[in-house]
């Protein structure tokens, strides 16, 4: 059981070290021009960038408890079936728009045996790329040495590359290194680091040799191409292969969806070696000395320009290019950055934009792009920002604001009621206890975001997951990929009016919740916290709460799935009389945060009841 229970943290660990070991890696990336990669033309060149070391402190906060005696008892080398399934997927979901290259190396690993393919699993998941044949050790490989002779024949492994003195130290520890030169009294005071900066130089070429022969050393050959095996799985090089096991343990189940060729994010070779080289660039960046405005410019000279909005590297692109215009904006450097953010259509970038034409003095320019936002909004977060500052800035300038900037700023101003509670560890618990010991029956119940949403998400279940081109990458999503995307709507019309058409009342409404809650119960949906749903308060709700309440609910929702879904009233109160209130608690303190006041105003607007408590503590 106590087996049982590490794999997980095992596995993290793999995940953690596997990035360490990419992220050494991208900084060789610098001045590298990417042969054959893509078709950049002839302006491309190799940059010469300033990188920076830096130790890459990693910290894993697993949410899930779970009780090692129930987890089931996996294989020792389940990481191989694992494998083995992630492989089997990129061939049959991009075989016919791989590179030769690609399918070569599925068909090296398909032509290991058990023993090597286990064996090389387990060093491409390790950190560093070089390892002692010595030190290997794994009970399930039954012909160790056997292995690592069928994985140099079949190029997976070296033993004679050439290594540099700082990966050549780390494989030795400091007493085996101070031993290979004879324990001299002037190096054993030395500490592990000051020793090693002593023993990389060049000048100590002999002794490099004679620690390169003391072992066998093996290299990892073709790592990239197991990673961007899973970039074409996962859709990114941040995930790992905990998911399998998150899966295998049980702790996580996932919906059944369509991935195939049919509606794979990648439709050709471009696009997967475009979103591989952003995946580059990205940590190049990352390794960039962020004051060093010249290198975090020449990483956008390797950015291509005919990237297609609607695939996997044109989201990440935008974000990547998002910030290094922040970046850029921080050292300074206004124009370059103002120009990336003209490019960037993703908030905050039209914010950016405005505050710094603004703290240049280009106040006129400044208030002109605020009309604009005002006029066409991106998101409600977008159009407050724009709205309070062109008032502001007008306002200090002595300027006529945009003629909507103050209807957008009107803050409707909810009911309150003043409550004197005994003090509690939880306000939003105290208002719920007060209301139940004054109502003749218990009716006030502490919701927040999950009653809501999880009634819109068990409804919209079949919309959320719709065989749509692009949204799945592997079977362990538990949202689609563009599910916080502007177009998330606009690409699924058909099933969306679908489920609109279902629906004509409460009735309608109910028998679809509770239908998707016997048949999808456990399943992951990102807006159905099934711990925090309890179905009996969900049938009450759908009793009290008018439709026509539910339907603009889920209307507003359905405009901005990523910030529409929190910032509810904590509480659902059903009073003994009829009908509901949604009810937000404040402490002493405590005010009301932008989503919530939007939420006041929307629900002002369509008569659906509210109101605000604000709470004080009785004093003994």
């Amino acid at each position: 059981m106590k087996a049982r229970g590490g794999m997980l943290e095992t596995e993290m660990s793999r995940n953690f070290a596997q990035r360490r070991k990419r992220a050494a890696r991208a900084q060789h990336f610098a001045g590298i021009v990417v042969n054959g990669l893509l078709n950049l033309g002839e302006g491309a060149h190799a940059g010469h960038y300033n990188i920076q070391h830096r130790s890459m402190q990693r910290r894993c906060i697993f949410a899930v408890e779970y009780d090692t005696a129930m987890l089931p008892d996996l294989p020792q080398d389940y990481y191989l079936d694992n494998v083995l399934t992630l492989l089997g997927h990129v061939r049959r979901v991009y075989a016919d728009i791989l590179d030769p290259e690609q399918l070569a190396f599925l068909d090296t690993f398909d032509a290991l045996d058990d023993d090597a393919r286990r064996l090389y699993v387990r060093l491409l998941n390790r950190n560093g790329t070089w390892f002692r044949a010595d030190k290997l050790n794994y009970a399930e490989i039954g012909d160790l040495a056997g292995s690592i002779d069928r994985l140099v024949i079949a190029g997976c492994l070296a033993t004679d590359g050439d290594i540099e003195p700082e990966e050549l130290l780390a494989l030795y520890t400091r007493p085996e290194l101070l031993d290979a030169l004879g324990r001299p009294a002037e190096l054993r005071r030395l500490r592990r680091a000051e020793l090693d900066a002593v023993l990389a130089d060049d000048e100590l070429a002999d002794f490099h040799r004679q620690l390169r022969q003391l072992n066998t050393l093996l290299q990892v050959l073709r790592q990239d191409d197991y990673e961007l095996c899973q970039m074409l799985f996962f859709g990114n090089l941040n995930q790992s292969m905990t998911d399998f096991v998150l899966r295998d343990l049980g702790l996580y189940q996932f919906e059944s969806y369509r991935v195939d060729p049919e509606h794979r994010p990648y439709r050709n070779q471009l696009q997967i070696h475009q979103h591989w080289l952003i995946h580059q660039l990205e940590l190049l960046f990352s390794f960039c000395d962020p004051a060093d405005s010249q290198a975090i410019s020449e990483v956008l000279d390797y950015f291509p320009d005919d990237i297609d909005t609607d695939t996997p590297a044109w989201r990440k692109s935008e974000r990547l290019r998002h910030t290094i215009a922040r970046q850029l904006e921080r050292n300074g450097e206004f124009d370059a950055a103002l120009e990336l953010y003209r490019r960037c259509p993703l908030p905050p970038s039209r914010e950016r934009r405005t505050r710094i034409l603004a703290g240049r003095g280009e106040t006129e320019a400044a208030l002109a792009l605020c009309s604009e936002i005002l006029a066409q909004p991106i998101d409600d977060e977008e159009s407050q920002f724009a709205a309070s500052f062109a008032l502001r800035t007008a306002r200090r300038h002595k300027l006529d604001p945009p003629s909507t900037a103050a209807d957008a700023l009107i803050e409707h101003q909810p009911p309150v009621i003043e409550l004197e509670l005994p003090p509690r560890d939880s306000v939003e618990l105290a208002v719920v206890e007060y209301f139940n010991a004054n109502d003749s029956e218990p009716g006030c119940f502490y919701v927040e975001n999950s009653l809501f949403n999880g009634v819109f998400g068990l409804w919209l279940w079949d919309v959320v997951f719709a065989p749509v081109t692009g949204a799945f990458f592997h079977p362990f999503q538990h949202r689609p990929s563009d599910f916080y995307e502007p177009d998330f709507t606009r690409r699924r019309a058909a099933a969306l009016a679908r489920a609109w058409g279902e629906i004509d009342s409460n009735r309608d409404l109910a028998e679809i919740v509770e239908s998707r809650w016997q048949s999808k119960h456990g399943l992951m949906n990102p807006l159905v916290n099934w711990p925090a749903l309890d179905l009996d308060l969900i049938r009450f709700a759908l009793q009290r709460i008018p439709f026509a309440d539910w339907c603009a609910i889920f209307e507003r929702l359905l405009q901005d799935l990523r910030n529409h879904r929190a910032g509810f009233p904590d509480l659902v109160r059903f009073p003994p009389a009829g009908g509901y209130q949604l009810i937000e608690v404040k402490g002493p303190g405590d005010s009301l945060q932008k989503n919530q006041q939007r939420w006041m105003n929307y629900f002002h607007d369509h008569d659906i009841p509210h109101q605000l408590a604000r709470v004080t503590w009785q004093t003994a």
